[in-house]
């Protein structure tokens, strides 16, 4: 095994002189097609014979020089096919959705795969063929390396995330504003002593946390508030809302997207602006397919 692959290094580089050699079949005119010195050449000859145990050319009867032997007839045709591969695989930098069969790995949160998840879903479906689809897979921050070993076509979270896995490149594809909302239909007192009144329910994305962005801007004012539920997933805070008097701070497109009939105003205390990126790795930031999945994104998130 070693030996053959040691073989195959040294005999890959020749394989179009050993093409030329056979489609000539003469040293004179396989070096004169390659750009190269006969002598040169005839130096290549010598080594395909030593690396395949064949003499490759022999004399012909008569007056018509060389002819390939069967091994090596066969050898070339092998290699014609395997160059012709090759030269296909360099050349081809396109990506043909509508005939392509390519499953990608989407790895989201119900935050991110609601608001720009499901809209890239949309936009793959119209300009993909049926073998083009999309896997999405729960957010884990342990498997950010899925990314890099190509288990995972693309991650979307909060940028924070992405920041301790060297490799990633990111992009920015959301960015709005938090909006605080309550049942449909109750009014909402927007001032700061009527909001810390309330009870709050909270997104916890470890799970079971009682604090958060809002927390902290509160802190910050030598304020605080009462959040009564804490749970791990965005649609179930905002089922909590529809369904209760609960208050839930929430993106405002996360909220629009939901398609509940929710009350939203504006918070009344400042708080930065809510983004989401997307990240894959920078081993397919060149591969046609992958960058066609990224223009895809490009289309469907909010400008």
């Amino acid at each position: 095994m070693v030996f053959a692959i040691r073989m195959n290094d040294a005999l890959l580089p020749l394989l179009p002189s050993l093409v030329t050699l056979i489609e000539e079949g003469r040293v004179g005119g396989a070096a004169k097609r390659l750009g190269i010195s006969q002598p040169r050449m005839s130096a290549r000859l010598a080594t395909l014979r030593a690396l395949l145990d064949d003499p490759i050319l022999v004399s012909a009867s008569g007056r018509r020089g060389l002819i390939a032997t069967d091994r090596a007839r066969r050898l070339a045709e092998a290699a014609r096919r395997t160059l012709a591969d090759l030269d296909t695989a360099i050349v081809s930098n396109g990506f043909d959705p509508r005939n392509a069969v390519r499953t990608f790995a989407v790895m989201a949160n119900d935050n991110a795969a609601v608001i720009i998840g499901l809209p890239l879903v949309d936009a793959v479906r119209s300009a993909a063929g049926p073998s083009v689809r999309i896997a999405f897979h729960q957010f884990d921050p342990a498997r950010l390396g899925d990314l890099e070993s190509g288990r995972l076509d693309l991650a979307l979270g909060a940028p924070a995330q992405f920041e301790r896995m060297p490799g990633l490149k990111t992009r920015t594809v959301v960015r709005d504003r938090f909006v605080s909302a309550v049942q449909g239909g109750e009014q909402f007192v927007g001032d700061l002593d009527s909001y810390c009144a309330r009870d709050h329910v909270l997104v916890s994305g470890d799970g079971g946390g009682f604090d958060g962005l809002v927390d902290h801007a509160l802190a910050v004012q030598g304020r605080s508030r009462r959040v009564a539920l804490s749970v791990q997933n965005y649609l179930l805070a905002i089922e909590a809302v529809a369904t209760s008097d609960l208050v839930a701070t929430l993106p405002r497109i996360l909220l629009t997207a939901s398609r509940r009939d929710l009350t939203m105003s504006d918070p009344p205390l400042a708080l930065p602006a809510f983004t989401l990126a997307s990240a894959w790795h920078t081993r397919a930031d060149a591969d046609p397919a992958h960058r066609w999945l990224r223009e895809q994104l490009d289309v469907v998130r909010p400008r």
